[in-house]
C-alpha cells in the first residue's frame, strides 16, 4: 500500500511540474495601456493562461480535454475498485471457508450468488461441480478465473485507449492549424506573421495538449495493468486455497 501512495505522489508531481511548464512556457502578461491593443492574435486568448491555452487549441483541444476528464474519472475509478478489498474481501473469505467446513455448499454458492466479484465468482464455480470431483472443480475455476481476468485486462485498456488518442488528436489539430496558416498563405497577397500565428499557434498548443494528456495517461495504465497482474495472482492463490481442502478429500 506505501508503494501504491508512492507511485500515485510521483505521478501528481510530474502532472503538476508539467503543467506549471506549460504555464510559464505560454503565460505571457498582457501588453499594458496602448500597446494592449497592437497585441498580436496569440495573445488575444487572454495573456493566455490555463484557460487561454484551452481555448487556443480550438474544437480539436476540446477533445483532448474530454479525453483528459475521460482518464482521470478512469483513474479515480479503478483506485476505488481495483484492490484486494473489493476483488477478495476477507470477511468473505473467512465465511466460504467456515461454510465449507460445515458441508454447506449451497449456502456458499448463494453468499457468492449476493456478492459478485472476482473471488466468489470463482468459487461459486467450482462449488457447483463440488460432486464431479476435484479435478472438475479446478478446471471450472480456472476457466471463471481467465474470464475474470479477461475482464479486469479489458477494463484498464480505456485508459491506454486514451492515452493513444489524445497525442493521435494533437496531431490531427497540428494538421488542421497549418491548413489554416497555408490557406491564408494561398488567399493572401502578402499575408503577415499576425495573420498566421493563430493557425501555426493552434497547431502548437493542440501538440502539446495531446502530450500532457497522453504521458500521464500512460504511466496510468502500466501501473494498473501491473497491479491487475498482482491482484489476479493473488485472488487466484487464495481461491486455489479454499478448494485445496477438496483434491485430500479424493485422496482419501
Amino acid at each position: 500500500m506505501g508503494k501504491t501512495k508512492i507511485y500515485w505522489a510521483l505521478l501528481v508531481v510530474c502532472v503538476v511540474v508539467m503543467t506549471a511548464g506549460i504555464v510559464e512556457v505560454y503565460a505571457q502578461d498582457a501588453p499594458a495601456g496602448g500597446d494592449a491593443a497592437a497585441a498580436p492574435a496569440p495573445a488575444s486568448t487572454g495573456g493566455l493562461g490555463v484557460w487561454g491555452f484551452l481555448k487556443a487549441g480550438g474544437t480539436v483541444g476540446w477533445f483532448i480535454v474530454l479525453c483528459s476528464v475521460a482518464a482521470l474519472a478512469m483513474c479515480i475509478e479503478y483506485i476505488v475498485t481495483i484492490k484486494k478489498e473489493k476483488l477478495c474481501p476477507p470477511a468473505t473469505v473467512a465465511e466460504i471457508e467456515a461454510l465449507l467446513d460445515e458441508e454447506r455448499y449451497e449456502d456458499v454458492i448463494a453468499l457468492c450468488e449476493a456478492d459478485p466479484n472476482f473471488l466468489t465468482n470463482m468459487i461459486a464455480a467450482a462449488v457447483t461441480k463440488v460432486g464431479a470431483g476435484y479435478d472438475e472443480m479446478e478446471k471450472s475455476m480456472l476457466e471463471v478465473g481467465e474470464y475474470e481476468a479477461f475482464k479486469l485486462n479489458r477494463k484498464i485498456s480505456y485508459l491506454s485507449l486514451m492515452g493513444s488518442v489524445a497525442p493521435m488528436l494533437g496531431l490531427l489539430g497540428t494538421v488542421t492549424g497549418m491548413i489554416a496558416a497555408f490557406v491564408i498563405i494561398a488567399e493572401t497577397a502578402n499575408p503577415t506573421p499576425k495573420m498566421l500565428a493563430t493557425g501555426v499557434f493552434e497547431a502548437l498548443v493542440t501538440t502539446c495538449q495531446g502530450l500532457v494528456v497522453a504521458i500521464p495517461s500512460l504511466a496510468a495504465y502500466f501501473f494498473f495493468k501491473n497491479k491487475v497482474s498482482t491482484m489476479i495472482l493473488e485472488v487466484s492463490a487464495a481461491a486455489g486455497q479454499i478448494i485445496e481442502r477438496f483434491k485430500a478429500s479424493n485422496q482419501q
